[in-house]
């Protein structure tokens, strides 16, 4: 399988004022992405409110970015969910669409408590796309499934063939570079954590999937840039300009909730999120835009 070489965006889910899905907005959004040098889309994940959507949305969702982005622009689709048939349904849609690759988290209800059911549930969804890329999507803190991904990857790689590697969302990056040395660094292993992205550089990672890709690409190109180039003391100033940012999303609730109002301020209004996610009050909204503005966003980010 293909490592991917560069950095996926997790886009928002516009809807409307009513709270119902927008899609007319993804064909510019896609416009968007691609003028500010971002390589793929991971399509309805968190920062998309997946699970929040219904089957037909997200199966809308997937075909409106496909079709809004050019042949080698990477679109990944998350079609994990509660219900495996209905995952198995978005899978199919997937592959029918002609989306890059595929992804999954761990069910957040009956949570697998062994590796084996992770793997069985896992190959079940991959096998119904054998010709794309599976990749399962890592994320503890909001599935509270923590089982260790070395022994994932170990289990897996006779069980799913074309799974890629995991978009690893946590701060152990001990496991992470484990997983970097499983079958001789077969799997792609994708940075998720924007915050500590010059880690993962530092320990091999060449692509990311992030959430404030949206908002400062340009931040993140030039960090990985100076990293290439073995200039650290820039590569760190662009993660502290980054992390600058991540403390403004997260004293107003985090990405979900206050990334995606951020949008409206770059020319593309996402809309409120779906109940129960919280939505910033119109007060919140301005005394967040004046601390981005002090801190310099608007000199910084995505045009």
């Amino acid at each position: 399988m293909e490592h991917i070489n560069g950095f996926i965006a997790a886009p928002f889910t516009p809807m409307d004022k009513s709270g119902n899905l927008n899609p007319e907005i993804i064909q510019a959004y896609a416009r968007f992405y691609e003028r500010n040098y971002v390589d793929g889309a991971f399509i309805c994940g968190t920062s998309g409110e997946g699970l929040l959507l219904t089957i037909n949305e997200r199966k809308l969702v997937a075909e409106k970015w496909k079709s809004g982005t050019s042949e080698t622009f990477k679109n990944i689709v998350h079609i994990g969910g509660l219900a495996i048939e209905e995952s198995k349904q978005l899978a199919r849609h997937a592959s029918e669409i002609g989306a890059w690759g595929t992804a999954a988290m761990a069910p957040v209800f009956f949570k697998p408590k062994h590796i084996d059911q992770l793997v069985d549930y896992c190959a079940a969804l991959a096998e119904e796309t054998p010709g794309l890329p599976f990749y399962f999507y890592h994320i503890p803190a909001f599935t509270g499934v923590t089982l260790s991904m070395v022994e994932f990857l170990k289990a897996a790689e006779s069980r799913i063939p074309n799974l890629a590697g995991i978009k690893y969302t946590d701060e152990n990056l001990y496991e992470f570079n484990q997983c970097m040395q499983v079958a001789g660094g077969k799997f792609d292993m994708l940075h998720g954590q924007d915050e500590t992205l010059i880690c993962g550089l530092a320990l091999g990672a060449k692509g990311g999937v992030g959430g404030t890709y949206n908002h400062i690409m340009g931040i993140y190109l030039k960090l990985k840039k100076a990293f290439d180039k073995g200039d650290l003391s820039e590569a760190r100033k662009y993660q502290n300009i980054s992390q600058e940012f991540i403390n403004i999303l997260i004293k107003y609730g985090g990405n979900v909730n206050a990334g995606k109002r951020m949008m409206k301020f770059l020319g593309l209004d996402c809309g409120p999120n779906r109940i129960p996610v919280r939505n910033l009050t119109r007060n919140e909204e301005l005394t967040m835009k004046r601390e981005l503005q002090d801190m310099g966003f608007f000199d910084l980010c995505n045009t």
